[in-house]
């Protein structure tokens, strides 16, 4: 029996958003979702040069330990993004989610960071394989909040791990064993946190086909606001010689990596590049697969013989109809040839159209500057203190678009580190008052680091006064009953609350004395 993939891809940029951040890969042996985040385009370069960096596992069959290949593929894409960011140090604070699915002989191993999802439908029975590194789902798992408070909380889009080129990149690994009859959906935030799960296994169960269930999915997603970008990747196991159905061989690219201006930016050396988008035409065989009939042949990318085909879907895109390549030639127009004679110059209409156009910049820019004046996002100075800033967080000709609006008071130091990520990379709110919640958040979380800290060394202050009075009763051989004890230890700073010293409290005094330790076990 050999199992393979059956797939299909597809992205659209929703309803709100102006562009797409999404990228993804569907190949034989690779499937891949990335989230980029960043604006200002930086979250598109970051998920693009992402999956261009895991792309390359599909060049060639897997290895011995698939893990260790995504892990080593994954601190590839990590250090890519480092190097981006040395270079073109505007990009700094961009970053990605990472869902991929690496197949071979029948084992799908899934690698994931972030809160892009992964699914499993078997047998008609949803499975999500990935858990999300989010803010709020640590606080579901902790009991602190129900999965019904996730979607109204303001921390809700808060990831606790990511690609961001600036950290170790810690994806979550395992390996599944695929059975025939099997259906992987890998999506992005856009579709999971819009479309409910019952909705999603009604849909993968319904719909035979990955092209029209991936279509069904975006307009489900749709239906639902489209608050985000809404990529999707559905692929089937099937056993190629127990069905007449085809397996999908035809590497897609989709989203922001499908568009990026220069290709080999997103997929170094997979080959010619198919361009997809979605005019309305469709280009499926009598068996469903994609048909390739009558398209032109790309052009090598990299000039490497045995290199795969390579279709990219664009944001709705998924029936081809064109081909693209880098360093190829297309007709131009010729342009009209001058007359010597004719041509008078019309000073009048060229000076009023200046003044015209001047204006339009003009009000622009005023329009453009208003605009800017009602963001806000949450952020750290180059003093390392929490400040909100009103603007938006980039630059232009050298120019800030932002300003310290109020000093929180709040030390970046002192921050918990599942917030501190965000606050380095700005936290963007949607109004003032957003903003002034994200503070408060942070800053209950930074008090409660320092009164477990404090009520710690409290502690260990009285248990030290206490067993240098018992020494000495001892000594001078007196009775120690009276002496008071102290209360029981109180519990140990959370582990995402930072080391003492940033509250000013020292290691050794929140470390319970010996003797007291000794008594906590019950030794005597």
């Amino acid at each position: 029996m050999t199992l393979v993939l059956r797939y299909a891809v597809r992205s659209d940029v929703g309803l709100l958003r102006e562009g797409n951040e999404d990228s993804a890969y569907a190949g034989p042996r690779l499937l891949a979702v990335a989230d980029g985040m960043g604006g200002h385009a930086a979250g598109e370069v970051a998920s693009s040069i992402t999956i261009g960096s895991m792309a390359d596992l599909d060049s060639e069959p897997p290895g011995g330990d698939m893990l260790a290949e995504l892990a080593s593929a994954v601190a590839a894409a990590n250090m890519r993004l480092q190097e981006m960011i040395i270079a073109n140090p505007a990009v700094e604070g961009m970053g990605t989610t990472l869902t991929a699915l690496f197949w071979s002989d029948g084992h799908a191993a899934v690698c994931h960071i972030g809160d892009s999802r992964g699914y499993l439908l078997r047998e008609n029975e949803l499975y999500q394989i990935t858990h999300d590194h989010t803010l709020v789902q640590s606080l579901v798992d902790e009991g602190r909040i129900s999965v019904d408070d996730v979607s109204t909380h303001p921390q809700r889009s808060l990831l606790l791990r990511a690609l961001d080129g600036r950290s170790i990149a810690e994806p979550d690994l395992s390996v599944h064993e695929g059975q025939p009859g099997d259906r992987y959906l890998l999506c992005s935030d856009g579709l999971s946190g819009v479309v409910s799960d019952e909705t999603l296994r009604d849909t993968l169960a319904s719909i035979a086909e990955p092209e029209a269930v991936t279509r069904q999915l975006i307009e489900l997603a749709l239906l639902g606001g489209g608050p985000d970008n809404i990529t999707c990747i559905v692929a089937d196991v099937i056993d190629s010689g127990a069905t007449r159905l085809p397996p999908t061989v035809v590497p897609v690219l989709a989203g922001a990596a499908a568009n990026a201006a220069d290709p080999p930016l997103a997929v170094d050396g997979t080959g010619p590049f198919e361009v997809i988008d979605d005019n309305g035409e469709n280009h499926f065989d009598d068996d469903g697969q994609r048909s390739l009939n009558g398209m032109p042949s790309g052009l090598s990318l990299d000039d490497a013989p045995g290199s795969l085909p390579l279709a990219v879907a664009t944001q709705n895109g998924t029936g081809p109809n064109a081909v693209r390549a880098r360093g190829g030639h297309r007709a131009q127009p010729k342009r009209a040839a001058r007359s010597g004679r004719g041509g008078r110059r019309r000073w009048p209409i060229v000076t009023t159209t200046l003044v015209v156009l001047l204006a339009v910049i003009i009000g622009g820019g005023y329009l453009g500057w208003r605009v800017i004046q009602d963001q806000y996002y949450v952020g750290a100075d180059s003093a390392g203190k929490v400040v909100i800033y009103r603007g938006v967080n980039q630059r232009i000709a050298g120019f800030s678009l932002s300003k310290p609006y109020r000093q929180t008071g709040i030390l970046l130091s002192q921050v918990p580190v599942n917030y501190q990520q965000t606050l380095k990379a700005t936290d963007t709110a949607s109004s003032l008052t957003d903003a002034q919640n994200i503070v408060a958040t942070v800053s209950t979380a930074v008090s409660t680091c320092k009164q477990e800290y404090t009520a710690l060394r409290s502690w260990v202050t009285q248990q030290n006064q206490y067993q240098a009075e018992v020494a000495l009763a001892k000594k001078n051989k007196k009775p120690t009953t009276k002496i008071a004890k102290p209360g029981p230890q109180p519990p140990k700073a959370g582990p995402t609350c930072p080391a003492p010293e940033a509250f000013g409290i020292t290691d050794s005094a929140i470390t319970p004395p010996a003797a007291a330790a000794t008594a906590a076990t019950g030794h005597s």
